[in-house]
């Protein structure tokens, strides 16, 4: 299972245990933090990462929204994504989300406004569900 902009490890820790996952974190100090969850952690930018990751039956992910960063990183991991596979991301529920995702998408749920208040955003989110076939 990839998890391609793990942050401070959030949905690492609800992975279930037993699980094999690859983190991805572009901050340092994130992730040597995610080292005491996973021990597969890559710090870099998910986005430079082509061949060396491999691909995954299982992508989770909540990529950064800004600028449409998130259709960037959906499209960047889908890339990742083995026969089979299937890829669970949160993103903004924007128009250009909607043009690029709800078509080819399992499912599209939209989330409740405010979902990641505590979090300090009031964005519009999502969860897109891509699965690849066989």
């Amino acid at each position: 299972m990839l998890e391609p902009s793990a942050g401070t490890g959030a949905l690492v820790r609800a992975i279930p245990a037993g699980a094999r996952v690859v983190a991805v974190e572009l901050v340092a100090n994130l992730a040597r933090a995610l080292g005491y969850m996973t021990p597969k952690v890559r710090c870099g930018d998910f986005l430079a990462m082509n061949g060396e990751l491999g691909t995954f039956d299982r992508i989770l992910m909540n990529p950064p929204f800004d600028h449409g960063a998130d259709i960037q990183h959906i499209e960047h991991a889908r890339g990742k994504l083995k026969a089979g596979g299937r890829l669970v991301a949160i993103c903004a529920a924007g128009p250009r989300q909607r043009e690029q995702f709800e078509a080819i998408a399992a499912e599209w749920i939209d989330l409740p406004v405010g979902s990641f208040k505590e979090q300090g955003t009031n964005a519009s989110t999502a969860i897109v569900v891509i699965e690849t076939s066989l």
